[in-house]
């Protein structure tokens, strides 16, 4: 009995397969070696990629919307126009932050001795109405300035290690900076050419694929492209409307700090799910420092904002562009922060969209094929 036809290649290619899959699980350090080392060659070039795409998302909006009846010399305005922006939005940001920050760090070393010894009162005064509590309060001998004197030491220890490790730093700063300029140069080049590079790669698929399976992977590029631009300028307007909504009802509350904490809140809510709750945890801390009730109303505050932000504004905005159920959403940033930290994070929501999308319309096909429609329905 004949399990294969004459011509069939299917045992080949599985044979081929099982042995290219146990030289990489027996020689798995060198293969691991072999893609660390390829990374870091291409690194720029994967720099350049990141960038290519968050430019091309402002850079579309300019070439489609704006300059969209400019017949020669759109693209390069388009390109301008988006650099411009995303520069102006780094400079904005800097310049909120940074004044801001200096002048919130000299307060904080004015106001934190106060903080402490009025903590120190407060708890003394509590324990006054229990003897036994009261005499064990009084009992502890704790020497304030000894622990800032420690605390300073540790600073300074740390500050000469930073010193001592200045040059390593520069080098890897260079090397930081060197990588980045390449990978910025490349990714001018790619949006300047992106149809031309597009039909490129069409043609090395075409050359080397069956014609199927080329349509295949140019549709899920697409999907991706569509699925990551609508998350990044999604995330971006939510980012933007949630750090107003902290500024205006921190100014009308009339709490300390509110361009710093609602630009930290703002910029840390790019994060999906659990940004903004630690962008909230900076701004407890530095209200605490000021006053303990001013802290308490502001965390009631941020809940407020965030749940009518969260549920009113954020499924306008970004809608279900996405395309990934509220559930699966907790669980694509659950393991892309396991896996990649905060970029896996950033990246594993769009990537779980597509994911889901194509395994949707997979299973539907498969039921559709087999005519299980009522019986999906019944059972």
């Amino acid at each position: 009995m004949k399990y294969f036809k004459e011509n069939d290649k299917t045992p080949f290619v599985v044979v081929a397969f099982g042995i290219c899959l146990f030289f990489l699980l027996d020689h798995l350090s060198l293969v691991i070696q072999g893609i660390t080392y390829i990374g870091s060659v291409a690194f720029p070039f994967i720099v350049g990629s990141c960038l290519a795409f968050i430019i091309n998302v402002p850079m579309r909006f300019f070439e489609t919307r704006v300059l969209c009846k400019m017949k020669k010399g759109r693209r390069v305005l388009s390109l301008i126009a988006a650099i411009l922006c995303i520069i102006g939005v780094i400079l904005l940001v800097c310049g909120l932050i940074i004044p801001e920050l200096a002048d919130t760090m000299y307060r904080l070393s004015l106001s934190v001795p106060g903080f402490i010894q009025s903590m120190q009162d407060y708890i003394e005064n509590m324990s006054r109405d229990n003897p036994r509590i009261h005499s064990y309060v009084m009992s502890l001998d704790v020497n304030w300035n000894q622990i800032g004197g420690q605390l300073m030491g540790y600073f300074q220890t740390w500050a000469t290690n930073l010193l001592n490790s200045t040059v390593s730093i520069i080098s890897s700063a260079v090397q930081v900076i060197v990588s980045f300029a390449l990978g910025f140069v490349f990714a001018l080049n790619a949006l300047l050419k992106k149809e031309t590079l597009a039909v490129q790669v069409k043609k090395l698929l075409l050359a080397f694929l069956p014609l199927k399976v080329v349509k295949h992977i140019v549709r899920i590029g697409r999907l991706s492209n569509q699925a990551f631009s609508n998350f990044l300028s999604g995330q971006c307007i939510e980012a933007v409307i949630l750090g107003c909504l902290i500024f205006t009802c921190m100014k009308i509350l009339g709490m300390p700090y509110a361009v710093l904490i609602a630009v930290f809140i703002g910029v840390s809510s790019l994060i999906p799910i659990v940004g903004a709750f630690v962008g909230c945890g900076i701004g407890v801390l530095l209200i605490l420092t000021v006053d303990w009730k001013q802290a308490v109303i502001f965390v009631i505050m941020f809940l407020v904002v965030q749940q009518f932000e969260g549920n009113v504004i954020y499924p306008h905005v970004v809608g279900n562009s996405v395309g990934l159920p509220g559930m699966w959403v907790l669980v694509a940033v659950t393991i892309g922060g396991n896996v990649a930290g905060v970029v896996g994070m950033l990246f594993s929501i769009p990537l779980f969209s597509v994911v889901y999308q194509l395994l949707t319309e997979g299973v539907n096909w498969q039921i559709k094929k087999r005519g299980l429609e009522e019986t999906v329905r019944k059972v």
